[in-house]
């Protein structure tokens, strides 16, 4: 299975944020399940780039050009450019079985908006896992539950999102998306 991460690529990200992501990437390499992610080496999805990277697993980097110079030098099984964050997200929602979101800033929700946006278009991916340690998205998925009884945010879109408040629950979800895949061969 492969599976798109986004989060922050921010260095100045609290240490309780990045709990757990360790255990997380441990899980996915323990399975050699692969990644896509933008390239960057700080942040939350720099937590994850390196303890892939650290147990040999299997990481694709794709990343908008104005950003390419963030890229540079990683280590990776292939990194693609893209001109925008929309390409961003379709080449990674065709190419993965899931979507799992750490904490991360405006670009991170951008990421999360298109994605629901994109679920709605038949993407291959329709699994969005929310990592919500130490409640960082707590005040996001109040946004959403208030959006979704203001009639504004598709029911049909957001019953996509599983909001996962530890590692453990990430984990769980992933084996139930492999035990279920498994079913399907």
């Amino acid at each position: 299975m492969k599976v798109f991460v986004c989060g922050s690529v921010d260095k100045r990200i609290k240490p309780q944020y990045l709990e757990g992501i360790d255990k997380i990437a441990e899980n996915l390499l323990s399975h050699n399940d692969g990644v896509m992610m933008v390239g960057s080496q700080t942040g939350s999805i720099g937590a994850m780039y390196n303890k892939m990277i650290e147990g040999d697993g299997f990481v694709d980097i794709i990343v908008p050009t104005p950003y390419a110079d963030e890229a540079e030098g990683m280590i990776a099984n292939s990194i693609t450019r893209v001109d925008t964050l929309f390409m961003l997200q379709q080449v990674a929602l065709r190419n993965t079985r899931a979507t799992i979101v750490l904490p991360g800033g405006n670009g991170t929700l951008a990421e999360l908006y298109m994605i629901t946006d994109s679920i709605k278009s038949k993407f291959d991916t329709d699994i969005v896992i929310i990592y919500n340690i130490n409640g960082f998205y707590d005040k996001i998925k109040e946004m959403n539950d208030f959006m979704l009884e203001a009639g504004v945010l598709n029911e049909s879109q957001y019953k996509y999102f599983t909001w996962c408040k530890t590692a453990d629950e990430v984990i769980d979800l992933l084996e139930r998306i492999r035990q279920h895949d498994l079913k399907r061969k």
